[in-house]
């Protein structure tokens, strides 16, 4: 029986309660002097009271209601790093996905004008709706900034301004431009630019493209240090060995002392390059600090992704992943996160970190992936985002936990949909809330919208200038 069967496991979790015979990756665990941990995985008890652990014990030694789970897995609620929730879900607007990283970029630039604020409130709740109900505590969204220089910013950043208090104690938003490097020319929409982002509380983001000019990355890192941003970068997305700008970012970030504020996500053509050369770039990006961001969805679909010369479709020869292996036997700290779901760069994923790591496990080859790698979903993007919560369970944090009934890596990772409960505060979350909600409710609430904007011309104030 599992030990999530209703006879067993109440909708509704009493106020002080143990969990026992839990099983925790030990390297997400703050362990008190009465535990001895025994990596690379812990069985213990947590006591839960008041929504936080108030004690982690080797056994639930009663006093209060006691669940066994049996060897089920607990880990903290998910950070997901790298998110574009102001372009999820176009492809239910009526859009086509593309096979080609500037294609999509292209379609989407031309997209903007028929963005409205229902729109996007829509796209985007459902996407909040979603990762919340997968488990997911904070997430880092990026909005596309095609014009730097208009003080107000952004249509997509304004409504998620909004949302973000709204979404505040259940997914905290964190919110990154994303703005073509070459934007940075201009010192005064640079200013601009980073000005809006400190009064918002976002981040510098940047898309450092093949041929970028890579004169003006010392600016972004002036620019960072004045207004206090943390700096993030699309970088390296291609598989072409000759360029490789992730090494001027690793270099800059090092002579700065800002590496820990600082993320470079794709960075693919890594694992292209000769094992020398790959290697010598590693060693800067270690020695840097900064963190990497690995992004299996769109860049195993987008890379090495097209037709042969009579226009039939080719099987991928290459794969647009970074050397996970190479990156942690370097101490590198590394991030998997969802990237585009269900949009013209990714026709797939639903913001589910866990289904990510199964991907991953895959994709990379990672052994015991849930005990080894389950840090790349919770502390090290919690960290890297900063704020009260770093992703460890220790006795005061909040209990908010996704449990697994899997008893393995192999178990979890085969089944990561089924056997989940997800706590918030020690609760399970409501039936309503546990569900991710229905396509067809965004279906019948875009296709109508889309109509009505095509029959009214582009939405005012949101037509782009340029984009990354």
């Amino acid at each position: 029986m599992s030990p999530f069967d209703p006879a067993r496991w109440p909708e509704r979790l009493p106020g002080r309660y143990w969990l026992g015979g839990v099983q925790v990756p030990a390297q997400l665990l703050d362990a008190p002097g009465s535990l001895q941990p025994a990596p690379p995985v812990c069985t213990l008890a947590l006591l839960i009271e008041g929504g936080r652990i108030a004690a982690i014990e080797p056994r639930a030694p009663g006093g209060a209601a006691t669940f066994d789970l049996d060897g089920a897995f607990a880990l903290p609620a998910f950070t997901d790093l790298h998110t574009h929730l102001d372009k999820g879900d176009l492809l239910a607007a009526g859009l086509d996905p593309e096979r080609d990283l500037f294609a999509a970029v292209d379609r989407v630039r031309a997209d903007y004008a028929r963005w409205t604020e229902a729109e996007l409130r829509a796209r985007i709740g459902f996407a909040l709706r979603t990762a919340y109900a997968h488990g997911t505590r904070a997430i880092n969204t990026y909005v596309d900034w095609p014009d730097p220089g208009a003080p107000e910013g952004p249509l997509a950043w304004r409504v998620m301004q909004q949302l973000k208090p709204q979404w505040a104690g259940r997914v905290e938003l964190q919110i990154t431009s994303l703005a073509s490097i070459d934007r940075l020319a201009d010192r005064q929409v640079a200013e601009t630019l980073a000005r809006n982002l400190a009064a918002g509380g976002g981040a510098l983001g940047l898309f450092v493209y093949p041929g970028a000019p890579l004169q003006w990355l010392p600016r972004a890192f002036d620019l960072a240090g004045r207004h206090g941003l943390a700096l993030d970068f699309h970088i390296d997305e291609h598989l072409e060995p000759p360029v490789a700008n992730i090494g001027h970012v690793a270099r800059l970030a090092r002579e700065r002392g800002v590496g820990r504020r600082t993320v470079c996500a794709h960075a693919c053509v890594l694992g292209t390059l000769p094992d020398g050369d790959r290697d010598r770039l590693l060693d800067e990006i270690a020695a840097s600090g900064l963190t990497l961001v690995s992004l299996p969805y769109t860049n195993l679909y987008l890379q090495d992704n097209g037709v042969t010369a009579g226009g039939t479709r080719r099987t991928p020869r290459r794969r647009g992943l970074l050397p996970w292996h190479e990156a942690r036997a370097r101490g590198i700290p590394l991030a998997l996160a969802s990237d585009n779901h269900r949009d013209v760069f990714f026709p797939g994923g639903d913001l589910d970190l866990l289904q990510a790591l199964a991907l991953a496990a895959n994709a990379a080859q990672l052994d015991d992936a849930l005990v080894g790698w389950a840090d790349t979903v919770t502390t090290t993007p919690a960290r890297f985002l900063g704020g009260p919560r770093d992703g460890r369970l220790r006795v005061g944090a909040p209990a908010d936990l996704v449990l697994h009934a899997g008893r393995t890596s192999t178990e979890v990772l085969s089944r990561p949909q089924f056997g989940r409960q997800v706590l918030r505060a020690g609760q399970r979350l409501n039936a309503a809330d546990a569900t991710p909600p229905d396509f067809r409710e965004l279906s019948r609430e875009l296709r109508p919208q889309r109509a009505r904007s095509l029959a009214h011309g582009p939405a005012q104030g949101t037509a782009p200038r340029a984009a990354a």
